[in-house]
C-alpha cells in the first residue's frame, strides 16, 4: 500500500513538472510566433512637417527593392555641407527626427529623414531585413539627386543605429561620418536583458542588429553618444561597440542623461561640434 502511494506522489510530481515545462514552452512559443509584436512599436500616423517646425523640408518618397513607396522628409544642403541622415528610434517618425536635426539644418546641413514601412503611414511591416532595404532605398533616393556617400552623415538613433552600422559597414563605407546615439551591441543581448526568462536568445530573437559583429568593418570617423542612466539600452553596450570601433572615434558619455533625453543635456552640441571637426 505505502509503495503504491508513494509511485502516486512521484507520478503528481511528475505530471505537474511536465505540465509546467509545457506551459512553459508554450509561453515561450507564442513569444517566439509574436516577437516583432515585442520588439518594434511603430506609430502609423502620417506626420506633417508644418506641426514639427519643418516647412522647409519636403516630402519625398522612395521606392524599396521589394516594391513599397516610402515617405520621408528632405532638406537640401547649403553650400559645401553635407547631408545628415537621421534613421529615426523605435516609436518615433520623421517629426521627432526634425525636432533632432534642426540645430544641423540652421547650420546649413542638409537633412533626410526617412520613415520606416510600417512607420508614419508607410505601408508594411517592420523587419531586420526590411528595415535595410528601407535604408538602402533612401539612401538610393539620395544619390540620384546628386548626393553621393561622401558628403553622406549617417546618424542611427537607437533602433536606427543598427541601421547605420549595416550600411555602414556594407554598401557605404565611404560615407562623410557616422553617428550613432543610444547604440546597443545586439538586439540579442537587448533580449537577454529584458527577457531574461527566455533561453537560446542566438537562436529565438529573429530580427538581431548584430552590430558588435559588424563595426569593425566600419571606416568611417565615428561619433557615439550615450547617457549613463539609460534603463533600455544599457550604456556598457554603448562603451563596448564603441571599444570595438576603428579609428577616428570619439564618444560623449552624458552623465545624467537616459535614452531619449540626451539632448536635454547637450546633445546636438556635441554633435556639432564633432561636426565642425570632419575634414571637408
Amino acid at each position: 500500500m505505502a509503495s503504491k502511494l508513494k509511485v502516486s506522489r512521484r507520478k503528481k510530481i511528475f505530471d505537474l513538472i511536465l505540465g509546467a515545462v509545457l506551459f512553459y514552452c508554450g509561453i515561450l512559443f507564442v513569444f517566439w510566433l509574436n516577437q516583432r509584436n515585442f520588439v518594434y512599436f511603430p506609430n502609423p500616423q502620417r506626420q506633417i512637417p508644418s506641426v514639427y517646425n519643418a516647412s522647409d523640408m519636403q516630402v519625398i518618397k522612395a521606392d524599396t527593392e521589394d516594391g513599397l513607396s516610402l515617405e520621408g522628409w528632405y532638406k537640401p544642403p547649403g553650400k559645401d555641407k553635407p547631408v545628415i541622415i537621421v534613421f529615426h528610434g523605435n516609436a518615433s517618425h520623421p517629426g521627432f527626427s526634425a525636432w533632432k536635426a534642426r540645430p544641423f539644418m540652421d547650420e546649413g546641413y542638409g537633412a533626410l529623414l526617412p520613415a520606416y514601412r510600417g512607420y508614419a503611414g508607410n505601408p508594411g511591416k517592420p523587419t531586420e531585413e526590411g528595415l535595410y532595404k528601407d535604408a538602402r532605398a533612401f539612401l538610393g533616393w539620395l544619390i540620384a539627386q546628386g548626393i553621393l556617400p561622401e558628403r553622406m552623415v549617417l546618424y542611427g538613433e537607437s533602433l536606427g543605429t543598427g541601421i547605420v552600422v549595416e550600411m555602414a559597414s556594407t554598401h557605404y563605407r565611404d560615407v562623410k561620418a557616422v553617428i550613432l546615439e543610444s547604440p546597443y551591441t545586439s538586439f540579442v543581448d537587448l533580449a537577454r536583458r529584458h527577457y531574461p526568462f527566455i533561453p537560446l536568445h542566438n537562436f529565438l530573437v529573429r530580427d538581431q542588429y548584430k552590430s558588435i559583429d559588424k563595426i569593425e568593418n566600419v571606416t568611417a570617423p565615428l561619433f557615439v553618444i550615450s547617457g549613463k542612466r539609460d534603463t533600455i539600452v544599457p550604456f556598457r553596450q554603448g562603451e563596448k561597440l564603441f571599444a570595438a570601433a576603428n579609428e577616428p572615434k570619439d564618444m560623449a558619455a552624458l552623465e545624467m542623461a537616459g535614452h531619449n533625453d540626451l539632448y536635454s543635456y547637450g546633445a546636438d552640441q556635441r554633435v556639432l561640434h564633432f561636426l565642425s571637426g570632419l575634414k571637408r
